[in-house]
């Protein structure tokens, strides 16, 4: 049992409802960070702009599956099993090759370089400095 109240898929009515349809999964699943917002549905519409104008934005000029990979690397630093299967799986369904996304996992769990393009290496790096000691990052 959950210690927050949240409102399923099925419970839900009117603007909450419509909002749980645009994030639903197979059999009308909801992710439970989804569910979280259900006593608040502004938060959801909040937390879904956030999450799409962060990794899918048109804009961006970074490949998605790195963006996830950057997601998986910040899960992993601050331990949030959670949010480490949320963004492997957004790795694995980009980059459609599970032993790929497998070994890249592995690397960031190990403190491994996965990347030969040493950019993706510096740019989790940064992402690691951004995570775990944000003062001390430079413009």
């Amino acid at each position: 049992m959950s210690w927050i109240r949240i409102i399923s898929f099925n419970e839900a009515s009117g603007r909450l409802k419509r909002l749980y349809a645009k994030v639903t999964g197979p059999n009308q699943n909801v992710d439970n960070i989804m569910l979280v917002h259900g006593l608040r549905p502004h938060t959801m519409t909040g937390h879904m702009s956030l999450y799409k104008n962060v990794l899918h934005n048109s804009n961006n000029t970074l490949p998605k599956w790195f963006l996830e990979t950057v997601g998986v690397y910040v899960s992993i630093l601050n331990a949030c099993d959670y949010c480490i299967e949320h963004h492997f799986s957004g790795l694995q369904r980009l980059l459609k090759d599970d032993e790929k996304s497998m070994q890249i996992k592995k690397d960031l769990e190990n403190e491994n370089k996965p990347f030969v393009e040493e950019k993706f290496n510096l740019a989790l790096n940064y992402a690691k400095e951004l995570t775990l000691k944000p003062s001390k990052v430079k413009e």
